[in-house]
């Protein structure tokens, strides 16, 4: 709690610095996105609402109704996940323990919590690929086919990871992870793997729910449109619009150039780069997606710092 804090701060500082810095020599283009600021942000907070929407449905559609609290508890769960993912080191594994172990004390039964958690992180990687594979197209009906090598790449790393976590919840390999731990727990009869048992027992359940699955996967795409959407207005508000074609390409491919620095807090910097790099593809001048980007990252990490506040009142009040 207390790095996310510190990280917070400092991203902060780093970002009104960067932006500062950025158009120092430009007084009047300074003056344009310093004007332009706090509408630009207000913008990417709203469109970044839905985001949390969407997310938190795709996590409610994954279970079964007589264990499904409301969406509103649902709601903060993700909101402290992001938190987390904004401003700790591997927040996304971090959080997503956290919001589970939140869950148990609400009242779940422990396998459902990891099996849900561990289903909703591949959906998202299931999703996120669909969203690359939407982005590329979209770039390619554009007329940048000689630029897409990149893409490609991206496209095919988003695809085997979503392949990957799908293929370890298969029976064969948590049968392989069951074998592994019953040779250890010879030696540390703590790793009796009966947990696995029923962790592999409520996967299986969930994965026979095709149209949970299907909405999950739904809901999680319509949050990295929301992505998109807050793009396009963040450059059209600080004075270079793009068509929201061109706003779906430029997020598409920073998501995939962003998921590398996971382990980072927020993909501190990588993001930035990410997003710049982006734009490039489809001309946007370096200068303006920076900008772009650190208007983010100041929203990302208003919604972090007031996410693990919350957070930590919640853990108080069910102590």
């Amino acid at each position: 709690m207390q790095r996310g804090l510190r990280n917070g701060l400092v991203l902060g500082g780093l970002a009104l610095v960067g932006i500062v810095a950025l158009n120092a020599r430009d007084l009047a283009g300074l003056g344009t996105v310093l004007a332009a600021f706090p509408l630009a942000l207000a913008a990417s907070l709203t469109s970044h609402l839905p985001q949390l929407v969407f997310t938190g449905l795709a996590w409610l559609a994954l279970l079964p109704r007589a264990e499904r609290p409301g969406f509103g508890r649902i709601f903060l769960l993700r909101w402290y996940r992001e938190a987390c993912d904004s401003l700790v080191p591997a927040g996304a594994v971090v959080g997503q323990a956290a919001v589970t172990r939140l869950m148990i004390r609400d009242g779940m039964p422990g396998d459902l919590a990891a099996g849900t958690a561990t289903l909703g992180i591949t959906l998202e990687a299931v999703s996120q690929t669909l969203f690359t594979l939407i982005g590329l197209a979209t770039f390619l009906a554009l007329g940048h086919g000689t630029q897409a090598g990149g893409f490609w790449v991206g496209a095919a790393v988003a695809a085997f990871t979503a392949f990957a976590l799908v293929a370890l919840q298969r029976p064969w390999a948590l049968g392989l992870l069951r074998r592994v731990l019953e040779r250890l727990a010879r030696r540390w009869p703590r790793l009796q793997p009966v947990w696995l048992d029923r962790f592999q027992a409520s996967i299986l359940r969930l994965h026979e729910d095709r149209r949970a699955l299907a909405l999950s996967t739904l809901a999680h795409l319509g949050s990295w449109m929301m992505g998109a959407v807050e793009m396009f207005l963040l450059l059209h508000i600080i004075g270079f619009p793009v068509t929201f074609a061109e706003a779906l390409v430029i997020e598409s491919f920073a998501q995939v150039i962003r998921s590398a620095g996971f382990l980072l807090p927020g993909a501190a910097l990588i993001q930035e780069g990410a997003i710049v790099a982006a734009g490039a593809l489809i001309g946007v001048p370096p200068a303006t997606a920076l900008n772009a980007a650190l208007i983010r990252r100041t929203r990302e990490i208003l919604v972090g710092l007031s996410g693990l506040v919350a957070w930590r009142r919640d853990e108080a009040r069910q102590a």
